[in-house]
């Protein structure tokens, strides 16, 4: 969707540091210099609609910083988060069959997000054998991003839920220093309430798991995280924690 910040991305993609997670960072040079044209980046802001459940998708895109949320709207009508993703991850792959989106896709707060339009590159022949094996890998990805997500929230506990979703965030972010999301945001992943969300915080602080050097970011330690989200520490539960 056309932005007022939407800016040409021939310099950044030369130099964006997250390239190696990047399916268009990813294709063979002689392709991407004739993609890089097309390209453009764009600022998120909190709550912006990216993608749109049964429509098909205009614009593939890629996010480059930040976090998209995932929602599932059900048979019943109603809408529920279902994954997180992150950089690197693609956006809109049906688009380019022309099929629909199986998901609504949201900002979670400010961030980046690099576009290209799908007509004009199929227009363009820029569609090739390499781009279609990159799709292909980044589709196969995204699956297993999924699957990953759907194992956490079978996991008992919310307690052991939320350190692994810790762990995951730290892998779609590269880094043990993560940006959190929103508590509430946590909280409708995991089917859980913000107040547990905040217990659980500070139970994993007092566990040795995390620090909070603000309320945004935490340190995680992940052999303590992993023994939590296995179970390999008893009495992690309180009252009010169960879940």
């Amino acid at each position: 969707m056309p932005s007022s910040s939407s800016t040409p991305s021939a310099v950044r993609c030369s130099e964006c540091m997250r390239s190696s997670h990047c399916l268009l960072g990813q294709l063979p040079e002689p392709a991407f210099q004739q993609w890089l044209p097309h390209i453009r980046e764009r600022g998120l802001a909190k709550g912006q609609k990216l993608q749109a459940q049964g429509c098909v998708a205009h614009e593939f895109q890629v996010i480059k910083i930040g976090f998209v949320l995932a929602i599932r709207r059900g048979g019943d009508g109603v809408q529920r988060p279902v994954a997180l993703f992150g950089n690197g991850h693609a956006l809109g792959s049906p688009g380019w069959l022309q099929q629909p989106s199986a998901m609504h896709f949201e900002a979670l707060g400010p961030g980046r997000i690099c576009c290209v339009d799908i007509a004009t590159i199929t227009r363009r022949g820029l569609v090739d054998a390499a781009f279609v094996r990159a799709l292909a890998t980044s589709y196969t990805c995204n699956n297993a991003l999924l699957a990953e997500w759907a194992y956490i929230v079978r996991i008992p506990g919310v307690l052991r839920q939320l350190a692994a979703t810790l762990m995951q965030l730290a892998a779609l972010q590269s880094s043990l220093l993560v940006r959190l999301p929103s508590q509430g945001a946590l909280a409708a992943l995991l089917a859980t309430t913000r107040e547990t969300i905040a217990r659980s915080l500070v139970r994993l602080v007092q566990l040795g798991a995390l620090e909070r050097p603000d309320r945004w970011h935490c340190v995680l330690q992940p052999a303590v995280l992993l023994r939590i989200s296995g179970g390999g520490v008893k009495d992690l539960e309180y009252q009010g924690m169960g879940g």
